[in-house]
């Protein structure tokens, strides 16, 4: 494969801080990790995209950037000033093929994609 140009995981701290917070002292970190999921999202040079999910079961979209019809971002005002948000990546359809709560920088994986697209 060619050159990784972003790889995002969910941050649970900028999603919900107080949840972590509160779930992280009663159980010493282990439920953010098992409640992210595991999810890792990978935008590799060429175009191509891995979104993968699951800690015990894995669940893995590989798509290009030509296929991808529009991204979504949604951000709550905390969000914004969190630097986190929701993604979503629509290809065909009226549902998101990829969506991702909770990822760091939305808006640079969003604009990355678009550069992606137009290459």
């Amino acid at each position: 494969m060619s050159n990784i140009l972003i790889e995002a995981r969910p941050s649970m701290m900028r999603n919900s801080p107080f949840t972590t917070l509160i779930f992280g002292t009663l159980t010493l970190g282990l439920v953010p990790f098992i409640w992210r999921g595991g999810k890792v999202l990978t935008i590799y040079e060429n175009g191509d995209i891995s979104y993968q999910k699951g800690i015990a079961s894995r669940e893995k979209i590989e798509l290009q950037a030509s296929e991808i019809r529009s991204v979504k971002v949604k951000q709550s005002l905390f969000a914004r000033m969190m630097n986190a948000g929701n993604l979503e990546i629509y290809t065909t359809g009226d549902s998101p093929e990829v969506s991702i709560a909770g990822i760091s920088n939305p808006n640079e994986i969003r604009e990355t994609l678009k550069k992606l697209q137009n290459d």
